[in-house]
């Protein structure tokens, strides 16, 4: 059986001023000081689209651990130094703008 997991789906820009090196820079802190600490965390993607257009993309075991990964956020200065550098249609409610989604089926590209 395919192992089923949440997907959570966080679309952003990067705040007016903000360049690419501070962005990366604190999504690294984000990374290590408060991602690889939570509860059924699996994996995070950073995403760049065109001009100052981002997303991440994560991986929970669960939609209750990414849902509480949302409330500790509020309580992490890693998340706080991230979130200021960045814009999110919610503005600054860090579950605002984000989408929890649960993984229905997994194809991958079969075998030539």
């Amino acid at each position: 059986m395919t192992r089923r997991f949440t997907v959570e789906w966080a679309p952003f820009r990067a705040a007016a001023g903000v360049d690419e090196a501070a962005l990366l820079a604190a999504s690294r802190v984000l990374q290590s000081d408060f991602l690889d600490k939570q509860e059924g965390f699996i994996r995070r993607e950073l995403l760049k689209g065109p001009g100052d257009s981002w997303a991440d993309l994560l991986y929970w075991e669960s939609r209750e651990a990414a849902e509480q990964a949302v409330r500790n956020a509020a309580d992490s200065p890693a998340c706080a130094r991230y979130f200021v550098l960045i814009a999110m249609d919610g503005g600054s409610d860090p579950g605002a703008g984000i989408i929890h989604l649960e993984q229905v089926e997994s194809y991958a590209q079969a075998p030539r």
